[in-house]
């Protein structure tokens, strides 16, 4: 019998042994990557489009676009699509984000044969019929307006406008005058010129030699399109506040941050850790002083959201609102006392062993290894990045970490938006 008085050794995590994805050339270059693993006959299949919202020619056409891949095709309607998944225990779902379209199927490995041409025909012959695009515009103007009664989402969605500026196009908004205009026309040009055998494959889960010949055969006859290729945009930025009161609204929601450094730049790392410090996780400074000693939140973090072409990094919280100008100050002190004082290191030892505790979970399953093949595959790195970051955690010390926080989270370049 264990001594239930005596706490279990801890040991230390040095390194992490990740899966590496492998790739299969088709023979028309679209890339295919897989990662066989796990014990569970099921497999995620995944179609990723260069077409996300930075190629957009107006807001939210990559969103109509994409909608409409699983809302028809030339030989089968919405709900024979629907009720095919549905017999097959299969899920596929569309979302549009900042940077790609991602198709995704969760499907049971057995089912791959009968599925693949089903997907095929998806991605190949849309049909773009504009009674299934009035509903999907529809059921949007419908989402919007209810979004836009939330502080949060208006919070969120104006912070991102204002860093970029209304002209950059992750900060373009989507409104209900670019819903009513989105026509049938343009969705289907912006297919035939972004989306049309213009994506990467990634599938992992039970991934056998057998399923990676059908994958092949079947999505290496087609012609691999390039789209077009992304404008340069340039990200004017400007310190600026934007204040948006709501009378009946008892909440405010509270943005502040700024443009960011990537992946690829070499403080990245090591600015993680110092982010996770003040806002990262729920141990975090600002978590103790404005959720558990002024009580003014249930929740706040700080992050950094890195997209293929920028990056920010932002504060997010809701508050109630008689506290929002004492959170924005404490917001304002924790960050100073960042750059004044050197972080204690039983404070640094435990942030550093929640970190690498934290990524071994995010690795327990084939998606998840997936995924983080994914983060560094569009970010243009391989997986020495993982292998530096263990490493930076590991090094990292408090001068170091005091010496990132005056250099980066300068208080004077905070862009704040503050809607409730």
């Amino acid at each position: 019998m264990p001594d239930r008085t005596i706490a279990p050794v801890i040991h230390p995590i040095d390194q992490v042994s990740l899966q590496e994805a492998k790739e299969v050339p088709l023979d028309n270059g679209i890339r295919l990557f897989f990662v066989n693993a796990g014990p569970q006959p099921a497999m995620r299949l995944e179609i990723i489009f260069n077409a996300g919202k930075w190629y957009e020619t107006k807001p939210g056409l990559s969103y109509f676009t994409g909608k409409m891949l699983t809302e028809g095709t030339e030989k089968k309607t919405a709900q024979e699509i629907s009720t095919l998944f549905d017999e097959l225990g299969a899920f596929v779902e569309v979302i549009s984000g900042f940077d790609h379209i991602t198709l995704t199927v969760h499907l049971l490995t057995r089912h791959l044969a009968t599925l693949l041409p089903l997907i095929a025909e998806l991605i190949s012959q849309p049909a773009f019929r504009d009674s299934e695009l009035q509903n999907i515009k529809r059921l949007k103007k419908q989402q919007l307006l209810v979004d836009l009664q939330k502080t949060s989402f208006v919070a969120a969605q104006k912070f991102t406008h204002k860093v970029f500026g209304k002209e950059h196009p992750y900060g373009k908004l989507l409104d209900i005058e670019n819903i009513d205009s989105t026509s049938v026309e343009m969705a289907t040009k912006f297919y035939e010129e972004q989306l049309k055998g213009n994506f990467e494959i990634v599938v992992s889960g039970k991934v056998e030699e057998k399923d990676l010949k059908m994958i092949s055969e079947l999505f290496g006859q087609g012609p691999k399109l390039c789209g077009k290729s992304p404008e340069a945009h340039t990200c004017n930025y400007e310190t600026s506040e934007l204040w948006i009161e709501k009378e009946d609204s008892l909440q405010s929601s509270i943005r502040m941050g700024m443009t960011f450094i990537n992946r690829n730049h070499p403080d990245y790392l090591e600015m993680l850790v110092v982010n996770e410090i003040l806002g990262g996780y729920f141990g975090s400074r600002l978590m103790r002083n404005i959720r558990e000693d002024k009580g003014y939140t249930y929740g706040i973090r700080s992050g950094i959201s890195c997209l293929k072409q920028a990056s920010l990094w932002v504060v997010s919280t809701d508050v109630k609102k008689e506290f929002r100008d004492q959170t924005i100050n404490e917001i304002i002190r924790e960050i100073q006392i960042l750059h004044h004082e050197t972080v204690p290191q039983e404070e640094l030892t435990s942030v550093k062993n929640y970190m690498l505790g934290t990524f071994i979970s995010e690795t327990d399953t084939p998606f998840a290894v997936a995924d983080k093949f994914k983060t560094i595959h569009y970010s243009g790195l391989d997986y020495n990045y993982y292998k530096r970051y263990f490493q930076t955690i590991q090094e990292i010390d408090p001068e170091r970490i005091q010496e990132l926080a005056q250099k980066y989270l300068v208080v004077k370049n905070l862009n704040k938006v503050v809607v409730g």
